[in-house]
């Protein structure tokens, strides 16, 4: 199976897909799945499943914005409140979901740099491989943390357009949440993609002047 574990729709303020594109674009990169991880909430998840084609599996997530860096809470219902990491990963394994950091040591973007063994011992999974890491460096420090650590690695576009939907993924064997937690996943894609980052800029400075109108 190949999903991509990191996929936002115009719930974002950073997106400006809709959630039938985001559908549409999952279906035309030959993927199983994707889990729908807008910020801090999951708002479109529904509606992104009710545009998915047959055979599309699209998994309930949330990127949540902790004290440090951002957190991927798969299969859950509820988005966890923005906090410290650690409280967010005991709220989302209440849900019996799965939390990953999400490009943990981006230093471009939020990242993680306190507590470190503690946020290893509590996490499930740790993205190896981010599209929207412009420096390689961020994506191997990653995978070199899940290493250390005997984590699960994973990989996600980020995509914030239909375009990037599918550049990175993570492929595994029977269910995703029984590969995370066995560590068996393997992230796949690419990364670089500076782009992607001048889009999403444009994008939140046209929300911010909508907002001001």
């Amino acid at each position: 199976m190949r999903y991509d574990l990191q996929v936002h729709t115009d719930a974002s303020p950073c997106s400006a897909t809709p959630p039938k594109k985001v559908a549409v674009a999952a279906a035309d990169a030959g993927l199983d799945g994707i889990v729908v991880t807008d910020h801090d909430t999951l708002a479109n998840v529904d509606r992104v499943r009710e545009h998915a084609p047959a055979g599309l599996d699209v998994v309930s997530g949330v990127e949540v914005t902790t004290t440090q860096g951002h957190l991927l809470g798969i299969d859950i219902d509820d988005a966890p409140p923005k906090t410290d990491p650690l409280t967010v990963i005991d709220e989302i394994h209440e849900q019996d979901g799965i939390a990953v950091l999400s490009h943990p040591f981006d230093t471009m973007r939020q990242f993680y740099d306190r507590e470190l063994p503690a946020i290893a011992a509590a996490v499930d999974g740790v993205e190896a491989t981010n599209s929207r890491c412009v420096r390689p460096l961020f994506n191997r420090q990653a995978r070199a943390f899940a290493a250390h650590h005997g984590l699960a690695i994973t990989g996600g576009s980020d995509a914030h357009f239909p375009m990037e939907v599918g550049r990175a993924a993570t492929e595994f064997e029977g269910t995703l949440r029984e590969a995370i937690r066995e560590g068996t996943t393997t992230p796949c894609g690419h990364g670089r993609y500076l782009s992607g980052h001048v889009a999403t800029k444009v994008q939140q400075a046209r929300r911010a002047i909508g907002g001001l109108r």
